[in-house]
């Protein structure tokens, strides 16, 4: 019974050795990876800010598409003035 249950158990030992391996060689990888953002051109706004000693916040774009106000639209007298 004992050279049954050995064999799955070095198999599993194995596959269990190659996987963890794996991940870590894999990992590793990204981890050497620059994740930093790119440095902006010179000549921006951003570095001729920075070089004054001021401070830039980043501001969302308009979005290209508004969206609707949900229900009808609002309904205007035919003559404000009266």
């Amino acid at each position: 019974m004992e050279i049954v249950l050995r064999k799955p158990v070095i198999i599993a030992a194995i596959i269990a050795a190659v996987s963890i391996t794996t991940l870590l060689l894999v990992n590793h990888t990204n981890l050497i990876v620059d994740r930093r953002p790119p440095q902006t051109p010179p000549g921006t706004t951003f570095n001729t800010v920075n070089g004054v000693g001021a401070n830039v916040s980043p501001t969302m774009p308009e979005p290209s598409i508004k969206p609707t106000a949900p229900g009808p639209t609002p309904v205007h007298p035919p003559n404000p003035t009266k």
